[in-house]
């Protein structure tokens, strides 16, 4: 059976992001995370004309969005490479819970996963609670209208499903 290539590019990320968890990178590799800041992204977000915070070395931008919502984003400063393509996250939380995420929610993000164009559904499982997160990446190096667009999607991403999930307005 053949099977189609984002199939295959799935199992693909699913296989490196299991090895990243152990500190190994198939095609690239990991940089630790940062002591300071990526000057590069305080002047990409200076140019985007837009404010942020520090927290814990990444830049946090806060949103407000229709209907009296807002919404965290974060912009990592930290980088990974795969040969010479150097990449950023930039991830938002939706959700929080205890113990293992449930079931159905998991579902319900892969069948998310498939409606989007840019950007992931994971969940981050410590031992005793999950974090539902939307994440994308983007070339370390972009200008300031492609790093805001990206955060854009990442935002309104992230404040449909939180607000699909919970009546509270808690990221």
């Amino acid at each position: 059976m053949k099977l189609p290539w984002y199939a295959l590019a799935a199992a693909q990320i699913m296989l490196l992001t299991s090895m990243a968890g152990e500190g190994a990178w198939a095609q690239g590799t990991q940089e630790p995370p940062p002591r300071t800041v990526d000057p590069r992204v305080a002047a990409t977000l200076k140019a985007a004309g837009l404010d942020y915070s520090l927290d814990d070395g990444d830049f946090r931008l806060e949103y407000d969005v229709d209907e009296g919502r807002s919404q965290r984003v974060w912009v990592a400063s930290g980088t990974a490479r795969i040969d010479r393509l150097e990449i950023r996250d930039v991830w938002s939380v939706a959700a929080r819970g205890k113990g293992e995420v449930p079931a159905d929610l998991a579902r319900m993000l892969l069948k998310e996963n498939v409606r989007m164009i840019l950007g992931a559904w994971q969940v981050n499982q410590s031992q005793d609670e999950y974090l539902v997160v939307f994440s994308a990446q983007v070339a370390a190096a972009a200008d300031a209208a492609t790093l805001q667009e990206v955060i854009e999607v990442v935002m309104f991403s992230t404040d449909r499903i939180e607000k699909q999930l919970s009546d509270q307005d808690t990221f």
